[in-house]
């Protein structure tokens, strides 16, 4: 698989909150959990996180409108 530059940014600023080459969005986010991130008012809208590993997330004022959460784990994420 190609890899892309994902940024993850500020929905009300476009500021760039998080940034990662590798294959998916999904993959970006879950890094950025994992690395403590603030996702405070990230903008994840039409995102594809089936699946994705959101625990203790802080996703507050977080767009989510139209992701895919399926399956997604949102455990303690806030």
């Amino acid at each position: 698989m190609e890899t892309i530059k994902y940024e993850i940014k500020n929905r009300f600023n476009d500021t760039v909150i998080f940034t990662l080459e590798t294959t998916s969005l999904k993959l970006c986010l879950e890094a950025a959990v994992i690395s403590g991130a603030n996702l405070t008012k990230a903008d994840l809208s039409r995102a594809n996180l089936s699946g994705a590993n959101l625990f203790e997330a802080n996703l507050s004022e977080a767009n989510l409108s139209e992701a895919n959460l399926s399956e997604a784990n949102l455990s303690e994420a806030n």
